[in-house]
């Protein structure tokens, strides 16, 4: 049958997804437990937990009365957001990040209010389960850090007393140096402090945060890439990025240590084994070791980087690239936090212009492909077992080797050789560039500011 005249509107059900979705890249952070369980299939962002339904419901109305247009009252709002922005939730104070460990507690509460004592041995066992896979996270917690405090100490041999600037010829220091590295939520642009309007159903400039952490500096390089250079998150780009940080930013050390988070798509997955594979027998490290933590258990350093620069970001007044730029470097004291632009600019004194390059077709030219990588958390390769790779489900767990090399490489140490054929980033697509040009740039006071986000096209508007 017929709508009510008052029900909801597909207009303003859109307008609640628009807003709620830019509310929370302004105030919310990732989920740090990286499951997807408990966000139905999508990364949960957590937003504070000192805000609610409420404070956000009341943010939509002010926007929407600044505009001098209605809005859906308390519970249809709630009700929308439950619908269409399900992964978005706020964050509770001690709550536990991981879906199995959730689980354990949820049965063993259930069992308890049973009341029931013939399944007392079914709890018992359920309470040993949850002990092993608590023991098990400590464990790889603990290997993390021990990782972060030897790779202190070995930077202390260096002598060094401020960060270096030159970038360190790859392999030529005798030290181990671990590094993690993670994508960040998107920041959007323009951005102010006090952010209440129209703009938060619109969808401003974005930009792309990558962070990759030298732990024993300590100190975070921050790929800020602009939505019309990005490539996508995939291996391709996560290689990529990968490269120019040990090309720039490395320590020189033999011995790598990195961690990374579980995504398959963008860490966990042949063609980075592959790339690692290549370091190695190009003889830019000797031995490298990749570990991924345990699903839930996975908050490591890269988040901290991260935390610093989102609220310096929610302080900040932020129209251009630039700005976002300055926002990063003015995040921390004694540039804890430093900024890898990808494109040129006049902030920072950066090295060579990022480059993609097609890494995973290359390297399966002269490597197999690993089968059942996903049930390994711990992988090794040193110079000593040319193509051959160790795993291990566990970080106390029996060690097993792999050969992955296919053929004769023509990459060695000293050697010349052809990289992988460069990839272009497709840039803003025309409609996109209109639409910046005509909801967003109104949003930007400076005249030359609103050139620099939000130029005007030189091609004619696309007819719908």
């Amino acid at each position: 049958g017929r709508s009510p005249s008052h029900s909801c509107s597909l207009q303003e059900k859109s307008a609640i997804k628009i807003f709620i979705s830019n509310y929370a890249d302004a105030h919310g952070m990732p989920d740090p437990g990286r499951d997807l369980c408990h966000g139905n299939g999508r990364l949960r962002i957590l937003l504070p937990s000192i805000l609610n339904y409420t404070s956000v419901h009341r943010s939509y109305e002010l926007s929407l009365q600044s505009q001098g247009k209605p809005c859906v009252g308390y519970r249809t709002f709630i009700r929308c957001w439950q619908e269409s922005c399900p992964h978005i939730v706020f964050n509770k104070p001690r709550t536990d990040l991981c879906m199995t460990c959730e689980d354990f507690k949820k049965e063993i509460n259930k069992i308890t209010s049973d009341l029931n004592e013939s399944r007392d041995d079914e709890k018992v066992n359920l309470y040993k389960k949850a002990l092993e896979h608590i023991e098990q996270a400590k464990k790889e917690r603990t290997y993390y850090n021990a990782c972060s405090k030897l790779a202190q100490e070995h930077y202390l041999t260096l002598g060094l007393y401020n960060y270096p600037i030159k970038p360190i010829k790859p392999n030529s220091k005798n030290i181990m140096q671990h590094y993690s590295w993670d994508f960040a939520q998107q920041l959007h642009y323009p951005y102010e402090d006090q952010q209440v309007g129209p703009i938060y159903f619109k969808t401003p400039r974005r930009a792309q945060l990558f962070g990759v952490c030298c732990e024993g500096l300590p100190r975070q390089t921050n790929y800020l890439i602009d939505e019309g250079d990005f490539l996508g998150k995939d291996a391709n780009t996560v290689i990529s990025l990968l490269d120019h940080f040990f090309t720039h930013y490395g320590l020189g050390e033999r011995y790598a240590c990195l961690t990374a988070d579980n995504c398959v798509g963008q860490n966990k997955n042949n063609a980075v084994l592959h790339y690692l594979i290549y370091r190695v027998l190009a003889g830019l490290h000797d031995n490298i070791d990749l570990s991924f933590m345990i699903v839930g258990h996975t908050k490591f350093a890269p988040d901290g980087y991260f935390g610093l620069i989102k609220k310096c970001y929610r302080r900040s007044n932020i129209y251009t690239y630039e700005d976002l730029i300055q926002t990063i470097l003015d995040s921390s004291e004694n540039a804890h936090n430093i900024c890898q632009p990808s494109r040129n600019n006049g902030i920072t004194n950066n090295s060579e212009q990022l480059v993609y390059r097609n890494w995973s077709s290359w390297l399966l030219k002269f490597f197999k492909k690993l089968p059942d990588i996903t049930l390994y958390r711990h992988f090794k390769i040193t110079k000593s077992k040319p193509g051959i790779i160790l795993l291990k489900k566990t970080i106390d767990g029996e060690e097993t080797e792999i050969q992955l090399l296919k053929r004769d490489v023509p990459f060695g140490k000293n050697k010349n050789f052809r990289l992988p054929a460069k990839i272009k980033p497709k840039s803003l697509s025309l409609e996109r560039q209109w639409y910046l040009y005509e909801q967003i740039r109104v949003h930007i006071p400076n005249a030359q500011d609103k050139d620099a986000t939000c130029p005007k096209p030189r091609k004619p508007k696309p007819k719908k």
